[in-house]
């Protein structure tokens, strides 16, 4: 096998595996790629499996069925890049529909970026993560505290992992109120007094192969210590858009959002409108969320060796607890 997987087939299998909680067999994986238009026999899936496997990119979990490797991952990651174009906005659109978070009864499945950082630096990390909180550039205060590995995060035993939530849940409760939404910009928004005031810089979502966000964290061209401090300084946020005629009713999620301690919307604009300096299409409406990794960007300027996975794996609203509780 080359060392990029040019075979989509074999790609696809890797994707199917990796979005997965648990182990798969072929006749799973079959179910889920004819989903995607894409039609393989088992027998031919079973097939592609011992490949897999004897690459090293697959494991087999007794009768259960296969599970990604982490070398699998990283070859995914490395993959087919005519695959990957417009792979994250994917990815996000996915996330957003297989949340199910009811905003009224709060229940439900969300996503979670993870921070993935050593067991001596948590209690540190969680006091930066409420100085974040308190300035609110987090989008809740609950969290999730992964001390062992799961199906979705793994961790080696001197890790621990801090899962915040994404803004895909909104994009979720947007969804789930029959808002379409669509992520059209990632980029850094400059604050003064506190106050959100500008995009400086923006990526389009539209063919990105990577995590916008992450790449603008990674660049050092955040600030987020600076808001956090004095209010001045810029931070990682992204646009969406929704139709104009449904701008109230997106008003009225948000706001639900809140009641349920998940904020994060830093502005909704006009119809036909820029919103903060980034262009909106006729007859719809720009929505700007303040990036879910934010805290975790301020970690890393703050000195803390963390690892950043942007949509990590989901957890129930109902398991998240307030960060105050560990403080």
């Amino acid at each position: 096998m080359k060392s990029t997987i040019d075979n989509p087939i074999l790609y696809n299998i890797l994707r199917v595996l990796a979005n997965s909680d648990m182990p798969l067999g072929a006749k799973t994986i079959a179910e889920k790629l004819e989903e995607k238009a894409i039609t393989v026999k088992k027998d031919t899936i079973q097939y592609y499996l011992r490949v897999l496997d004897q690459a090293g990119l697959t494991k087999k979990v007794g009768l259960a069925g296969r599970v990604i490797s982490s070398k699998g991952v990283e070859e995914l990651r490395r993959g087919m890049l005519k695959e990957r174009i417009g792979s994250f906005i994917e990815r996000r659109e996915e996330y957003a529909y297989q949340s199910d978070l009811d905003i009224h009864a709060r229940k439900g499945l969300i996503s979670l970026n993870v921070g993935v950082i050593d067991k001596s630096d948590l209690d540190k990390s969680l006091e930066l993560i409420k100085e974040c909180l308190d300035a609110d550039l987090v989008i809740s205060p609950l969290i999730k505290i992964y001390r062992k590995s799961t199906n979705r995060i793994k961790l080696s035993e001197d890790k621990v992992g801090i899962g915040l939530v994404s803004t895909s849940v909104i994009d979720a409760a947007f969804i789930n109120s029959k808002i379409n939404t669509f992520p059209t910009f990632a980029g850094v928004v400059q604050y003064m007094d506190y106050k959100p005031v500008r995009f400086t810089h923006v990526i389009s979502y539209i063919g990105s192969s990577i995590d916008p966000i992450d790449l603008f964290i990674k660049s050092g061209l955040c600030n987020v210590s600076g808001v956090v401090k004095r209010g001045y300084g810029v931070v990682p946020a992204d646009v969406r858009e929704i139709p104009a005629v449904a701008r109230k009713k997106a008003v009225e999620v948000t706001d639900k959002l809140e009641e349920a301690k998940i904020n994060g919307v830093l502005h909704i604009g006009e119809a036909n409108e820029d919103v903060l300096g980034v262009p909106v299409n006729n007859y719809r409406v720009g929505v700007v969320v303040i990036a879910g990794s934010t805290a975790l960007a301020y970690l890393k300027e703050r000195g803390i060796d963390v690892e950043i996975r942007i949509l990590a794996g989901f957890e129930r609203y109902e398991n998240l607890e307030s960060i105050d509780k560990y403080l």
